[in-house]
């Protein structure tokens, strides 16, 4: 396993989401990029791709902000800097809260390409997204690398309880979703 660190996240990723509902099977993709740059006080990742959600397309981005205060801890923020979720990376996993919902998260992070899986519970909420990410060249070419085998993996996982995959249904931190340049209410915090 690589080490989750300021070093490693830095630069582009391509990226491929897979939302699923549990009760109704999946729901939407996000296919785009994700661009880490550094901030001054750690990194700012950006999102931005289109989001495929129950047959529509969407213009979507996300933004959140990455700390590495040290001894191998990670903090994820929304984009106004209020903590989002935090975890340690010999052990990249993590819960957070919000009302009755209840949003856990796991990382498995590899050479060049890494994944993120959420499982998200509440009274109106059962879903889990994952979402795949590779390192891309200067040049914008991916590196080598399983993103394929990956996505596969990822479906996978999403269909399983035990792997804790998913923050799927448009609603993650600073997201925003438009179709022809107009704001969706479908993405909020």
């Amino acid at each position: 396993m690589e080490e989750a660190t300021e070093r490693y996240f830095r630069g582009r990723w391509q990226m491929v989401r897979i939302i699923e509902n549990v009760p109704e099977g999946v729901i939407g993709e996000f296919w785009g990029e994700a661009e880490f740059a550094p901030d001054g006080a750690g990194l700012t990742c950006r999102e931005n791709g289109v989001l495929r959600y129950q047959g529509a397309d969407y213009s979507a981005e996300r933004q959140s902000l990455w700390r590495f205060p040290g001894g191998g801890r990670v903090e994820v923020r929304y984009p106004d800097g209020r903590p989002f979720h935090d975890f340690i990376a010999e052990d990249p996993r993590a819960a957070h809260l919000c009302g009755d919902d209840r949003y856990d998260v796991t990382y498995d992070f590899a050479d060049h390409h890494w994944r993120s899986a959420w499982a998200v519970k509440g009274p109106a909420k059962n879903y889990m997204m994952s979402t795949l990410y590779r390192r891309l060249t200067a040049d914008g070419r991916p590196m080598e690398g399983p993103l394929a085998t990956a996505t596969a993996t990822a479906t996978a996982t999403a269909a399983d309880p035990e792997g804790q995959a998913a923050e799927a249904r448009p609603g993650g931190i600073g997201s925003s979703v438009s179709t022809s340049g107009s704001s969706s209410p479908g993405w909020k915090r």
